[in-house]
């Protein structure tokens, strides 16, 4: 569902998440990966983190590069896929690379792969009582209403 929050604001999803696809028994497998400015964007900050701060307990960086199918549509294929335990190693080794086909990355929307900040003047106000189960997260609230404090 974020994609529309993307479009309305005017800013492209691709900015936000894309699919790649990963090499899994022999057959070429999509996968959505989530790139940092989805977890800086207002929306996923209040929702999935409460505006709480969040400090990874890991950074992935793929590499990938850009093919071309059958049909001739374009896809971007994972080579490889490198976890580092704190994002500061993983965006150190980001920066040295002189290809751009690389990129900081994660599978779950509820795990950030980059450290945010805690949000000032948001209170939640509501939080539903219906949830949703997530892996490794745990009960997430259906619907959560914040107000703005000054």
């Amino acid at each position: 569902m974020f994609h529309g929050v993307a479009t309305y604001a005017g800013s492209s999803e691709e900015e936000f998440f894309d699919v790649y696809y990963q090499a899994k028994k022999g057959k070429m497998v999509p996968v959505v990966l989530l790139y940092p400015e989805y977890y800086r964007s207002l929306a996923v900050r209040l929702y999935n983190f409460d505006g709480d701060e969040v400090t990874p307990q890991s950074s992935t960086v793929i590499s990938y590069e850009e093919k071309v199918d059958r049909d001739g549509m374009r896809y971007r294929k994972i080579t490889s896929l490198q976890s580092f335990p704190s994002y500061e190693e993983a965006e150190a080794y980001f920066l040295s690379q002189e290809s751009e086909n690389y990129e900081i990355v994660s599978k779950n929307p509820f795990i950030s792969p980059v450290p945010l900040e805690a949000l000032e003047h948001y209170e939640l106000i509501y939080r539903s009582d219906s949830f949703i189960m997530k892996s490794g997260v745990g009960r997430i609230s259906e619907v959560k209403i914040f107000e703005y404090t000054e």
